[in-house]
Protein backbone atom coordinates (compact mmCIF):
# COMPACT_ATOMS: atom_id res chain seq x y z
CA UNK A 1 0.00 0.00 0.00
CA UNK A 2 3.08 2.29 0.95
CA UNK A 3 3.98 2.04 -2.71
CA UNK A 4 -0.19 3.69 -3.41
CA UNK A 5 1.01 6.33 -1.49
CA UNK A 6 3.75 7.96 -2.51
CA UNK A 7 5.71 7.90 -5.61
CA UNK A 8 9.92 7.54 -4.57
CA UNK A 9 10.70 7.90 -8.58
CA UNK A 10 9.86 11.61 -9.00
CA UNK A 11 11.92 14.21 -9.28
CA UNK A 12 11.52 16.29 -5.49
CA UNK A 13 11.76 19.81 -7.77
CA UNK A 14 8.31 18.90 -9.35
CA UNK A 15 6.74 18.27 -5.86
CA UNK A 16 8.25 21.66 -5.06
CA UNK A 17 6.62 23.83 -7.87
CA UNK A 18 3.10 21.98 -7.26
CA UNK A 19 3.25 22.91 -4.11
CA UNK A 20 4.38 26.61 -4.81
CA UNK A 21 1.21 26.40 -6.83
CA UNK A 22 -1.16 25.21 -4.11
CA UNK A 23 0.40 27.92 -1.80
CA UNK A 24 -0.50 30.02 -4.97
CA UNK A 25 -3.83 29.13 -5.23
CA UNK A 26 -4.77 29.83 -1.35
CA UNK A 27 -3.55 33.64 -1.55
CA UNK A 28 -5.43 34.07 -4.64
CA UNK A 29 -8.29 32.74 -2.80
CA UNK A 30 -7.36 34.72 -0.15
CA UNK A 31 -6.89 38.08 -2.05
CA UNK A 32 -10.75 36.82 -3.95
CA UNK A 33 -12.67 36.60 -0.19
CA UNK A 34 -11.28 40.02 0.38
CA UNK A 35 -12.34 41.62 -2.64
CA UNK A 36 -16.08 40.10 -1.56
CA UNK A 37 -15.80 41.50 2.14
CA UNK A 38 -14.66 44.26 1.13
CA UNK A 39 -17.11 45.29 -1.55
CA UNK A 40 -14.93 46.14 -4.39
CA UNK A 41 -16.31 43.37 -6.74
CA UNK A 42 -18.33 46.40 -8.35
CA UNK A 43 -14.79 48.82 -8.92
CA UNK A 44 -12.71 45.74 -10.02
CA UNK A 45 -15.21 44.20 -12.65
CA UNK A 46 -17.83 45.51 -14.62
CA UNK A 47 -20.42 43.55 -13.37
CA UNK A 48 -20.38 41.33 -10.77
CA UNK A 49 -23.09 38.89 -8.61
CA UNK A 50 -21.45 38.81 -4.96
CA UNK A 51 -23.56 36.06 -4.23
CA UNK A 52 -22.82 33.73 -6.74
CA UNK A 53 -19.20 34.83 -6.68
CA UNK A 54 -18.96 33.87 -2.59
CA UNK A 55 -20.08 30.57 -3.45
CA UNK A 56 -17.99 29.92 -5.76
CA UNK A 57 -14.59 31.50 -4.16
CA UNK A 58 -15.40 29.44 -0.64
CA UNK A 59 -16.06 26.02 -2.80
CA UNK A 60 -12.50 26.53 -4.79
CA UNK A 61 -11.08 27.00 -1.31
CA UNK A 62 -11.91 23.22 -0.09
CA UNK A 63 -10.01 21.54 -2.92
CA UNK A 64 -7.20 24.26 -2.58
CA UNK A 65 -6.41 23.25 1.14
CA UNK A 66 -6.29 19.26 0.08
CA UNK A 67 -4.09 19.78 -2.37
CA UNK A 68 -1.73 21.57 -0.51
CA UNK A 69 -1.76 18.54 1.82
CA UNK A 70 -1.61 16.37 -1.08
CA UNK A 71 2.02 17.95 -1.85
CA UNK A 72 3.49 17.42 1.31
CA UNK A 73 2.47 13.49 1.30
CA UNK A 74 2.94 13.21 -2.47
CA UNK A 75 -0.19 11.58 -3.17
CA UNK A 76 -1.07 10.93 -5.97
CA UNK A 77 2.05 10.93 -8.13
CA UNK A 78 3.22 14.08 -9.42
CA UNK A 79 1.94 13.53 -12.81
CA UNK A 80 -1.78 12.62 -12.05
CA UNK A 81 -1.62 15.87 -9.42
CA UNK A 82 -0.54 18.28 -11.84
CA UNK A 83 -3.65 17.29 -14.23
CA UNK A 84 -5.82 16.97 -11.04
CA UNK A 85 -5.05 20.63 -10.27
CA UNK A 86 -4.89 22.19 -13.02
CA UNK A 87 -8.81 20.89 -13.72
CA UNK A 88 -9.90 22.82 -10.57
CA UNK A 89 -8.20 25.87 -11.12
CA UNK A 90 -10.14 25.74 -15.01
CA UNK A 91 -13.53 25.23 -13.65
CA UNK A 92 -13.45 27.28 -10.40
CA UNK A 93 -11.73 30.21 -13.02
CA UNK A 94 -13.79 29.43 -15.81
CA UNK A 95 -17.64 29.69 -13.04
CA UNK A 96 -15.67 32.89 -11.56
CA UNK A 97 -15.51 34.48 -15.18
CA UNK A 98 -19.16 33.65 -15.64
CA UNK A 99 -20.30 34.85 -12.47
CA UNK A 100 -18.07 38.73 -13.12
CA UNK A 101 -19.38 39.32 -16.34
CA UNK A 102 -17.04 36.87 -18.92
CA UNK A 103 -13.93 37.65 -20.42
CA UNK A 104 -14.33 41.15 -20.29
CA UNK A 105 -14.11 41.00 -16.06
CA UNK A 106 -9.74 39.97 -16.51
CA UNK A 107 -10.18 36.68 -14.48
CA UNK A 108 -9.17 34.73 -17.37
CA UNK A 109 -5.46 35.85 -16.90
CA UNK A 110 -5.07 33.54 -13.75
CA UNK A 111 -5.31 30.63 -15.84
CA UNK A 112 -2.14 31.43 -16.62
CA UNK A 113 -0.32 30.91 -13.73
CA UNK A 114 -1.76 26.84 -13.51
CA UNK A 115 -0.78 26.45 -17.66
CA UNK A 116 2.59 27.44 -16.85
CA UNK A 117 3.37 25.75 -13.37
CA UNK A 118 1.86 21.73 -15.18
CA UNK A 119 4.17 23.05 -18.17
CA UNK A 120 6.63 22.87 -15.88
CA UNK A 121 5.68 19.25 -14.20
CA UNK A 122 4.39 17.96 -17.41
CA UNK A 123 5.48 17.34 -20.95
CA UNK A 124 5.42 19.72 -23.68
CA UNK A 125 2.47 17.96 -25.61
CA UNK A 126 0.28 17.92 -22.24
CA UNK A 127 0.80 21.13 -21.33
CA UNK A 128 -0.14 22.54 -24.79
CA UNK A 129 -2.69 19.95 -24.33
CA UNK A 130 -4.43 21.62 -21.27
CA UNK A 131 -4.04 25.03 -22.83
CA UNK A 132 -6.28 23.95 -25.93
CA UNK A 133 -8.45 22.55 -23.21
CA UNK A 134 -8.63 25.79 -21.15
CA UNK A 135 -8.86 28.11 -24.45
CA UNK A 136 -12.24 26.00 -25.74
CA UNK A 137 -13.65 26.01 -22.22
CA UNK A 138 -13.46 30.05 -22.16
CA UNK A 139 -14.93 29.85 -25.68
CA UNK A 140 -17.47 27.54 -24.56
CA UNK A 141 -18.21 29.53 -21.23
CA UNK A 142 -18.44 32.63 -23.27
CA UNK A 143 -20.63 31.69 -25.61
CA UNK A 144 -22.99 29.82 -23.26
CA UNK A 145 -23.27 33.40 -21.30
CA UNK A 146 -23.87 35.62 -24.50
CA UNK A 147 -26.48 33.13 -25.47
CA UNK A 148 -28.73 34.54 -23.33
CA UNK A 149 -28.00 37.92 -24.44
CA UNK A 150 -26.72 39.39 -27.42
CA UNK A 151 -23.35 38.15 -28.77
CA UNK A 152 -20.60 40.71 -28.30
CA UNK A 153 -17.30 40.36 -30.43
CA UNK A 154 -15.51 42.77 -27.89
CA UNK A 155 -15.76 39.80 -25.40
CA UNK A 156 -14.87 37.10 -27.80
CA UNK A 157 -11.67 38.92 -28.44
CA UNK A 158 -10.69 38.89 -25.06
CA UNK A 159 -11.56 35.17 -24.89
CA UNK A 160 -9.08 34.71 -27.57
CA UNK A 161 -6.76 36.67 -26.56
CA UNK A 162 -6.39 34.40 -23.61
CA UNK A 163 -6.34 31.19 -25.40
CA UNK A 164 -3.41 33.18 -27.39
CA UNK A 165 -1.39 33.79 -23.90
CA UNK A 166 -2.19 30.52 -22.76
CA UNK A 167 -0.54 28.71 -25.71
CA UNK A 168 2.24 30.88 -25.69
CA UNK A 169 3.13 31.01 -21.75
CA UNK A 170 2.39 26.84 -21.84
CA UNK A 171 5.01 26.33 -24.73
CA UNK A 172 7.62 28.99 -23.44
CA UNK A 173 7.62 27.23 -19.81
CA UNK A 174 7.20 23.25 -21.72
CA UNK A 175 9.90 24.41 -23.59
CA UNK A 176 12.06 26.01 -20.73
CA UNK A 177 11.58 23.09 -18.35
CA UNK A 178 12.50 20.79 -21.37
CA UNK A 179 15.56 22.46 -21.25
CA UNK A 180 15.78 21.96 -17.24
CA UNK A 181 15.31 18.66 -17.91
CA UNK A 182 17.72 17.71 -20.07
CA UNK A 183 20.31 20.13 -18.62
CA UNK A 184 20.04 18.60 -15.26
CA UNK A 185 19.86 14.89 -16.84
CA UNK A 186 23.33 15.87 -18.54
CA UNK A 187 25.04 17.07 -14.95
CA UNK A 188 23.52 14.13 -12.90
CA UNK A 189 25.67 11.99 -16.05
CA UNK A 190 28.47 14.02 -15.28
CA UNK A 191 28.21 14.30 -11.82
CA UNK A 192 27.91 10.45 -11.90
CA UNK A 193 30.98 10.12 -13.94
CA UNK A 194 32.85 12.68 -11.62
CA UNK A 195 32.16 10.75 -8.27
CA UNK A 196 33.38 7.68 -10.61
CA UNK A 197 36.39 8.94 -11.42
CA UNK A 198 36.75 10.75 -7.79
CA UNK A 199 36.46 6.92 -6.37
CA UNK A 200 38.91 5.45 -8.65
CA UNK A 201 41.45 8.02 -8.21
CA UNK A 202 40.94 7.56 -5.25
CA UNK A 203 41.41 3.78 -4.96
CA UNK A 204 44.71 4.34 -7.18
CA UNK A 205 46.31 6.87 -4.77
CA UNK A 206 45.55 5.03 -1.47
CA UNK A 207 47.22 1.74 -3.78
CA UNK A 208 50.20 3.40 -4.18
CA UNK A 209 53.56 2.50 -2.92
CA UNK A 210 54.58 6.55 -2.79
CA UNK A 211 53.37 8.10 -0.15
CA UNK A 212 50.99 11.37 -1.18
CA UNK A 213 50.32 14.05 0.79
CA UNK A 214 48.39 16.75 0.50
CA UNK A 215 49.04 20.35 2.35
CA UNK A 216 47.23 23.22 2.72
CA UNK A 217 48.05 27.45 2.82
CA UNK A 218 48.21 26.47 6.80
CA UNK A 219 50.77 23.31 6.58
CA UNK A 220 48.07 20.80 7.35
CA UNK A 221 47.04 17.62 5.93
CA UNK A 222 44.46 18.30 3.89
CA UNK A 223 44.36 14.47 2.56
CA UNK A 224 46.89 11.23 2.62
CA UNK A 225 47.05 7.76 1.31
CA UNK A 226 47.95 4.29 2.74
CA UNK A 227 51.20 4.70 2.19
CA UNK A 228 52.29 8.12 3.85
CA UNK A 229 49.97 6.78 7.12
CA UNK A 230 52.49 3.78 7.52
CA UNK A 231 55.55 5.90 6.52
CA UNK A 232 54.17 9.11 9.05
CA UNK A 233 53.11 6.85 12.02
CA UNK A 234 56.32 6.06 13.81
CA UNK A 235 57.44 6.67 17.60
CA UNK A 236 58.09 10.45 16.55
CA UNK A 237 55.09 11.60 14.71
CA UNK A 238 51.92 9.01 16.65
CA UNK A 239 49.01 7.49 15.00
CA UNK A 240 49.08 10.13 11.96
CA UNK A 241 48.93 14.14 11.68
CA UNK A 242 45.85 14.47 10.34
CA UNK A 243 45.00 16.88 13.47
CA UNK A 244 48.72 18.60 13.56
CA UNK A 245 50.32 21.26 12.32
CA UNK A 246 53.10 19.79 9.37
CA UNK A 247 55.48 22.07 11.30
CA UNK A 248 55.34 20.06 14.96
CA UNK A 249 54.22 16.56 13.46
CA UNK A 250 57.17 15.81 10.81
CA UNK A 251 59.65 19.21 11.14
CA UNK A 252 61.84 17.86 8.72
CA UNK A 253 59.42 17.51 6.11
CA UNK A 254 58.25 21.00 6.66
CA UNK A 255 61.78 22.50 6.05
CA UNK A 256 61.54 20.87 2.86
CA UNK A 257 58.35 22.35 2.36
CA UNK A 258 60.00 26.02 3.37
CA UNK A 259 63.00 25.58 1.11
CA UNK A 260 60.61 24.60 -1.89
CA UNK A 261 58.40 27.48 -1.60
CA UNK A 262 61.59 30.20 -1.64
CA UNK A 263 63.53 28.25 -3.96
CA UNK A 264 61.22 26.00 -6.53
CA UNK A 265 63.71 25.25 -8.94
CA UNK A 266 66.25 23.98 -6.73
CA UNK A 267 66.37 20.21 -6.77
CA UNK A 268 64.88 18.60 -3.28
CA UNK A 269 67.69 17.13 -0.81
CA UNK A 270 66.66 13.61 0.55
CA UNK A 271 65.03 14.33 4.32
CA UNK A 272 65.10 11.50 6.85
CA UNK A 273 61.87 11.42 9.40
CA UNK A 274 63.68 9.82 11.89
CA UNK A 275 67.23 9.09 13.25
CA UNK A 276 68.46 5.84 11.32
CA UNK A 277 65.63 6.28 9.14
CA UNK A 278 65.72 5.68 5.66
CA UNK A 279 65.98 8.86 3.29
CA UNK A 280 63.01 10.51 1.40
CA UNK A 281 62.90 12.19 -1.61
CA UNK A 282 60.35 14.49 -1.62
CA UNK A 283 58.81 15.96 -4.85
CA UNK A 284 56.10 19.07 -4.51
CA UNK A 285 53.88 20.40 -6.65
CA UNK A 286 51.58 23.51 -6.17
CA UNK A 287 47.73 22.36 -7.48
CA UNK A 288 46.58 25.56 -8.36
CA UNK A 289 48.22 29.18 -9.53
CA UNK A 290 47.38 31.03 -6.59
CA UNK A 291 49.90 31.62 -3.39
CA UNK A 292 47.40 29.79 -0.78
CA UNK A 293 46.61 26.92 -3.38
CA UNK A 294 47.65 23.54 -1.31
CA UNK A 295 50.72 21.60 -2.29
CA UNK A 296 50.53 17.89 -3.66
CA UNK A 297 54.00 16.02 -1.70
CA UNK A 298 55.13 12.72 -3.27
CA UNK A 299 57.70 10.65 -1.16
CA UNK A 300 59.93 8.03 -2.64
CA UNK A 301 62.44 6.13 -0.72
CA UNK A 302 65.44 7.97 -1.76
CA UNK A 303 67.61 4.26 -1.81
CA UNK A 304 64.88 2.59 -4.25
CA UNK A 305 65.42 6.07 -6.99
CA UNK A 306 69.12 5.53 -6.96
CA UNK A 307 68.86 1.96 -7.15
CA UNK A 308 66.34 2.83 -10.61
CA UNK A 309 68.70 5.26 -11.89
CA UNK A 310 71.55 2.72 -11.63
CA UNK A 311 69.63 -0.11 -13.25
CA UNK A 312 68.68 2.88 -16.32
CA UNK A 313 72.39 3.29 -16.33
CA UNK A 314 73.78 -0.21 -16.65
CA UNK A 315 71.02 -0.68 -19.00
CA UNK A 316 72.66 1.78 -21.15
CA UNK A 317 76.04 0.54 -20.37
CA UNK A 318 74.97 -2.62 -21.25
CA UNK A 319 73.64 -1.93 -25.01
CA UNK A 320 77.09 0.74 -25.47
CA UNK A 321 79.30 -2.26 -24.15
CA UNK A 322 77.40 -4.91 -26.41
CA UNK A 323 77.96 -2.49 -29.39
CA UNK A 324 81.31 -1.64 -28.75
CA UNK A 325 82.18 -5.98 -28.17
CA UNK A 326 80.59 -6.39 -31.73
CA UNK A 327 82.92 -3.65 -32.96
CA UNK A 328 86.12 -5.51 -30.98
CA UNK A 329 85.39 -9.06 -32.48
CA UNK A 330 85.93 -9.23 -35.90
CA UNK A 331 89.63 -7.41 -35.47
CA UNK A 332 90.29 -9.58 -32.60
CA UNK A 333 89.51 -12.25 -34.49
CA UNK A 334 91.75 -11.05 -37.08
CA UNK A 335 94.77 -10.60 -34.31
CA UNK A 336 94.13 -14.02 -33.20
CA UNK A 337 94.35 -15.88 -36.47
CA UNK A 338 97.47 -14.09 -37.60
CA UNK A 339 99.46 -14.44 -34.03
CA UNK A 340 98.24 -18.47 -34.70
CA UNK A 341 100.13 -17.94 -38.59
CA UNK A 342 102.66 -16.47 -37.33
CA UNK A 343 103.59 -18.89 -34.53
CA UNK A 344 103.80 -21.36 -36.81
CA UNK A 345 106.60 -20.19 -38.29
CA UNK A 346 109.70 -22.39 -37.74
CA UNK A 347 112.55 -19.39 -38.46
CA UNK A 348 110.73 -17.59 -35.03
CA UNK A 349 113.55 -16.27 -33.04
CA UNK A 350 112.54 -17.20 -28.95
CA UNK A 351 111.88 -13.76 -27.93
CA UNK A 352 109.62 -13.10 -30.08
CA UNK A 353 107.89 -16.16 -29.54
CA UNK A 354 107.50 -15.03 -26.04
CA UNK A 355 106.06 -11.91 -27.41
CA UNK A 356 103.61 -14.39 -29.42
CA UNK A 357 102.59 -15.54 -26.51
CA UNK A 358 101.99 -12.59 -24.58
CA UNK A 359 99.82 -11.21 -27.20
CA UNK A 360 97.88 -14.77 -27.62
CA UNK A 361 97.27 -14.70 -24.02
CA UNK A 362 95.56 -11.24 -23.71
CA UNK A 363 94.01 -11.77 -26.82
CA UNK A 364 92.47 -15.00 -25.36
CA UNK A 365 91.37 -12.84 -22.00
CA UNK A 366 90.11 -9.78 -24.41
CA UNK A 367 87.66 -12.36 -26.18
CA UNK A 368 86.73 -13.81 -22.93
CA UNK A 369 85.29 -10.34 -21.83
CA UNK A 370 83.91 -9.45 -25.02
CA UNK A 371 82.25 -13.03 -24.70
CA UNK A 372 80.73 -12.18 -21.12
CA UNK A 373 79.54 -8.94 -22.34
CA UNK A 374 77.83 -10.32 -25.05
CA UNK A 375 75.94 -13.04 -23.09
CA UNK A 376 75.13 -10.50 -20.92
CA UNK A 377 73.27 -8.17 -23.41
CA UNK A 378 71.77 -11.20 -25.05
CA UNK A 379 70.57 -13.24 -22.10
CA UNK A 380 68.15 -16.15 -23.23
CA UNK A 381 64.89 -16.36 -21.26
CA UNK A 382 64.87 -19.66 -18.40
CA UNK A 383 63.26 -22.15 -18.73
CA UNK A 384 63.20 -23.96 -15.05
CA UNK A 385 63.02 -27.66 -14.42
CA UNK A 386 62.56 -29.89 -11.74
CA UNK A 387 66.52 -31.00 -10.73
CA UNK A 388 67.71 -34.00 -8.27
CA UNK A 389 70.60 -31.34 -7.16
CA UNK A 390 73.39 -34.54 -6.14
CA UNK A 391 73.00 -36.32 -9.59
CA UNK A 392 73.06 -32.92 -11.54
CA UNK A 393 75.96 -31.89 -9.62
CA UNK A 394 78.16 -34.81 -10.81
CA UNK A 395 77.49 -34.18 -14.07
CA UNK A 396 78.35 -30.46 -13.57
CA UNK A 397 81.68 -31.86 -12.21
CA UNK A 398 82.49 -34.11 -14.90
CA UNK A 399 81.81 -31.73 -17.35
CA UNK A 400 83.99 -29.36 -15.53
CA UNK A 401 86.72 -31.62 -14.96
CA UNK A 402 86.82 -32.18 -18.97
CA UNK A 403 87.77 -28.20 -19.60
CA UNK A 404 89.76 -28.07 -16.66
CA UNK A 405 91.69 -31.13 -16.29
CA UNK A 406 93.86 -29.93 -13.63
CA UNK A 407 94.37 -32.36 -10.93
CA UNK A 408 94.81 -29.39 -8.12
CA UNK A 409 91.28 -28.03 -9.35
CA UNK A 410 89.04 -30.53 -6.89
CA UNK A 411 85.45 -30.00 -5.94
CA UNK A 412 84.24 -32.64 -3.79
CA UNK A 413 80.29 -33.23 -2.68
CA UNK A 414 79.89 -32.95 1.05
CA UNK A 415 76.23 -33.71 2.54
CA UNK A 416 73.61 -33.77 0.09
CA UNK A 417 70.73 -36.18 -0.36
CA UNK A 418 69.72 -38.12 -3.17
CA UNK A 419 66.24 -36.81 -2.82
CA UNK A 420 66.97 -33.24 -2.78
CA UNK A 421 65.26 -31.61 -5.81
CA UNK A 422 65.79 -28.18 -7.17
CA UNK A 423 64.00 -26.01 -9.36
CA UNK A 424 66.61 -23.94 -12.02
CA UNK A 425 67.57 -23.60 -15.75
CA UNK A 426 69.90 -26.74 -16.24
CA UNK A 427 72.21 -24.67 -18.79
CA UNK A 428 72.19 -21.56 -16.61
CA UNK A 429 72.92 -23.32 -13.48
CA UNK A 430 75.79 -25.17 -14.85
CA UNK A 431 77.00 -21.78 -15.84
CA UNK A 432 76.40 -20.52 -12.67
CA UNK A 433 78.55 -22.76 -11.01
CA UNK A 434 81.56 -22.81 -13.41
CA UNK A 435 81.62 -19.01 -13.19
CA UNK A 436 81.95 -19.65 -9.19
CA UNK A 437 84.25 -22.45 -9.25
CA UNK A 438 86.22 -20.77 -11.93
CA UNK A 439 86.03 -17.50 -9.30
CA UNK A 440 87.04 -19.72 -6.07
CA UNK A 441 89.95 -20.85 -8.32
CA UNK A 442 91.35 -17.89 -9.20
CA UNK A 443 91.05 -15.53 -6.40
CA UNK A 444 91.99 -18.29 -3.76
CA UNK A 445 95.38 -18.08 -5.85
CA UNK A 446 98.52 -16.78 -3.66
CA UNK A 447 101.61 -14.30 -5.40
CA UNK A 448 104.28 -15.90 -6.48
CA UNK A 449 108.00 -14.63 -7.12
CA UNK A 450 109.27 -13.31 -9.99
CA UNK A 451 108.83 -15.62 -13.50
CA UNK A 452 105.19 -15.38 -13.78
CA UNK A 453 103.65 -13.12 -16.34
CA UNK A 454 100.97 -11.87 -14.33
CA UNK A 455 102.71 -12.75 -10.91
CA UNK A 456 99.42 -15.11 -9.80
CA UNK A 457 99.49 -18.62 -10.35
CA UNK A 458 96.39 -21.45 -9.10
CA UNK A 459 96.82 -22.44 -5.53
CA UNK A 460 96.07 -25.65 -4.82
CA UNK A 461 92.72 -25.22 -3.15
CA UNK A 462 89.85 -27.01 -3.11
CA UNK A 463 85.84 -26.98 -3.37
CA UNK A 464 83.23 -27.99 -1.27
CA UNK A 465 79.65 -28.16 -2.24
CA UNK A 466 76.59 -29.13 0.63
CA UNK A 467 73.38 -28.50 0.30
CA UNK A 468 69.98 -28.63 2.35
CA UNK A 469 67.08 -26.79 3.66
CA UNK A 470 67.27 -23.67 5.59
CA UNK A 471 64.25 -25.49 7.63
CA UNK A 472 61.61 -28.31 7.05
CA UNK A 473 59.47 -27.22 3.79
CA UNK A 474 61.68 -24.02 3.41
CA UNK A 475 63.76 -23.04 0.12
CA UNK A 476 66.67 -25.63 -0.73
CA UNK A 477 70.09 -24.19 -0.51
CA UNK A 478 73.76 -24.92 -2.42
CA UNK A 479 76.94 -23.83 -0.46
CA UNK A 480 79.87 -23.13 -2.73
CA UNK A 481 83.13 -23.53 -0.20
CA UNK A 482 86.77 -23.20 -0.81
CA UNK A 483 89.90 -23.08 1.41
CA UNK A 484 91.31 -20.21 -0.38
CA UNK A 485 92.56 -16.89 0.84
CA UNK A 486 88.83 -15.77 1.30
CA UNK A 487 87.06 -12.43 0.27
CA UNK A 488 88.47 -9.27 2.10
CA UNK A 489 86.11 -7.10 4.04
CA UNK A 490 86.51 -3.64 2.00
CA UNK A 491 85.62 -4.76 -1.25
CA UNK A 492 82.65 -7.36 0.28
CA UNK A 493 79.79 -4.69 -0.78
CA UNK A 494 80.88 -4.55 -4.31
CA UNK A 495 80.97 -8.30 -5.26
CA UNK A 496 78.26 -8.32 -7.25
CA UNK A 497 79.11 -4.95 -9.05
CA UNK A 498 79.47 -5.04 -12.80
CA UNK A 499 83.62 -4.91 -13.83
CA UNK A 500 84.24 -4.36 -10.73
CA UNK A 501 87.69 -7.26 -9.80
CA UNK A 502 90.76 -7.50 -7.60
CA UNK A 503 92.19 -10.31 -10.16
CA UNK A 504 94.91 -8.06 -13.36
CA UNK A 505 92.76 -11.19 -15.34
CA UNK A 506 89.52 -10.72 -14.21
CA UNK A 507 86.53 -9.14 -16.31
CA UNK A 508 84.69 -7.90 -12.95
CA UNK A 509 80.93 -9.73 -14.87
CA UNK A 510 81.46 -13.43 -13.68
CA UNK A 511 79.11 -12.81 -9.99
CA UNK A 512 77.18 -9.65 -11.46
CA UNK A 513 76.05 -12.40 -14.41
CA UNK A 514 75.72 -15.37 -11.87
CA UNK A 515 73.14 -12.58 -9.43
CA UNK A 516 71.67 -11.64 -12.25
CA UNK A 517 71.26 -15.75 -14.14
CA UNK A 518 69.97 -16.38 -10.48
CA UNK A 519 67.45 -13.51 -10.66
CA UNK A 520 66.19 -15.23 -13.81
CA UNK A 521 65.30 -18.63 -11.80
CA UNK A 522 63.98 -17.00 -8.52
CA UNK A 523 66.73 -17.61 -7.04
CA UNK A 524 69.04 -15.27 -4.68
CA UNK A 525 72.86 -15.93 -4.80
CA UNK A 526 74.50 -14.27 -1.91
CA UNK A 527 78.03 -14.07 0.03
CA UNK A 528 77.95 -15.75 3.49
CA UNK A 529 81.22 -14.57 5.67
CA UNK A 530 83.18 -16.99 7.46
CA UNK A 531 85.96 -17.70 9.23
CA UNK A 532 88.12 -18.93 6.71
CA UNK A 533 87.86 -19.49 3.00
CA UNK A 534 84.63 -18.23 0.81
CA UNK A 535 81.22 -19.12 1.21
CA UNK A 536 78.64 -18.26 -1.02
CA UNK A 537 74.97 -19.23 -1.04
CA UNK A 538 72.59 -20.12 -3.71
CA UNK A 539 69.02 -20.24 -2.43
CA UNK A 540 66.19 -21.79 -4.73
CA UNK A 541 63.04 -21.17 -6.08
CA UNK A 542 61.13 -23.93 -4.45
CA UNK A 543 60.81 -26.75 -6.57
CA UNK A 544 56.76 -27.56 -6.14
CA UNK A 545 56.22 -24.12 -7.38
CA UNK A 546 55.37 -23.62 -11.37
CA UNK A 547 58.05 -20.42 -12.27
CA UNK A 548 57.37 -18.82 -15.92
CA UNK A 549 59.80 -18.01 -18.03
CA UNK A 550 61.68 -14.29 -17.58
CA UNK A 551 62.11 -12.24 -20.72
CA UNK A 552 65.09 -11.76 -21.87
CA UNK A 553 66.91 -8.39 -20.32
CA UNK A 554 69.37 -6.09 -22.59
Amino acid sequence: MASLVRDPFVDPEDWRILRTLAVYRLVLIALLLAVHFLGLGSWIFDHTEPGQFFRIVAAYALPALLLLIATYQRFPSSGVHAHLAFFIDALAILLLMVAAHGASSGLGVLLITPAVGCSLVLPLRLGLLHAALATFAVFAAEFLRQSMNRIDGADLTNAGLIGLMLFVTSLGAGAVAARARKSEALAARFGSDLASLSRINERIIESMDTAVLVIDEERRLRLQNAASRRLLAGPDTGPGIDSQSLITAVPALARALQRWLEAPNLDPEPISLSPGGADLLPRFTRLGHNAWAPVLVLLDDAARVREQAQQLKLAALGRLSAGIAHEIRNPLSAIRHAGQLLAESPALPEQDRHLLDMIQRHTVRIDKIVEDVLRLSRRDAAVPQNLLLRSFLERCIATWAESCPDGARAICIDTIPEHLSVRFDPGQLQQVLHNLWQNSFEHGAVETGAGADDGIEPAPIGVRLSAGRLSPGQRPYLDIIDDGRGIPVEVREQLFEPFFTTARRGTGLGLYLSREICEYNQARLSHVPGMRGTQFRLVFAASEAALTSVPTRS
